[in-house]
């Protein structure tokens, strides 16, 4: 339990380190933020191991002949892989990439990314918010929906819903981007759009956690049914 505790406070004490960096020291908190910094790549990092988590608990549970169970975390072990490459444009700017003529036109930074198309950019807000409400609000559904819910062993539920202490991590971009909607930042202001990438960050961890105990839970054998 002591365990999940330091996990759930987590999120609001990484928050408080950004925002005390902010108000003592704003030009080191905006060399935080700033692209290719170190967030950046501390998130493609987080990407990137849950989805090597993910695709080790997909072949777990293929070995337990969990098919379909096994299916859908080796798509989500993809999934993340893909947002991992996209956090840091492909490798872009460390391999010296030149970026293409169309997404010079198309990309809103100018750079190799799928992410900030002039086309795909208007609805990353909104998957941001739908991402952030499943992993802060489901397990709350789960417990009143399902009150005896079969989370034991193998179960599907057991695999796809976040824990409760792990909802703080989806809460944080939750929160900032339905604040985003709200609040127009500025860029001499308080407030401003790179305020996201802490947040973001933490959505990377709570993905990390997620699938890393989700790996752990794949090599329990499954219950005999009653």
């Amino acid at each position: 339990m002591t365990r999940k505790i330091m996990l759930f406070l987590f999120p609001a004490v990484l928050f408080s380190v950004f925002l005390g960096i902010k108000i003592a020291s704003p030009k080191t908190y905006a060399d935080l933020v700033q692209e290719d910094s170190v967030i950046e790549y501390a998130q493609a990092l987080g990407y990137f191991s849950a989805a090597i988590f993910a695709a080790l608990t997909a072949a777990n549970l293929f070995r337990g002949n969990l098919s379909g169970h096994g299916l859908l975390y080796g798509l989500l072990s993809l999934g993340l892989l893909l947002v991992a490459l996209e956090e840091i444009s492909w490798g872009q700017r460390l391999l010296k990439i030149t970026t293409p003529d169309y997404l010079i036109r198309h990309n809103l930074q100018n750079e190799i990314s799928l992410h900030n198309l002039d086309s795909v950019q208007p609805l990353l807000h909104y998957a941001y918010i739908l991402t952030g409400a499943y992993g802060a609000f489901a397990w709350l559904a789960v417990k009143i929906f399902l009150p005896k819910p079969q989370t034991k062993g193998w179960r599907i539920i057991n695999f796809v819903v976040p824990d409760w202490f792990l909802s703080p991590f989806f809460f944080s971009v939750f929160f900032i981007y339905i604040l985003l909607s709200f609040v127009s930042p500025s860029s001499k202001g308080f407030f401003q759009w790179r305020d996201q990438e802490p947040m973001e960050l933490l959505l990377a961890m709570g993905f990390l956690f997620f699938t890393a105990q989700n790996f752990r839970k794949s090599h329990k054998k499954p219950e005999q049914p009653a």
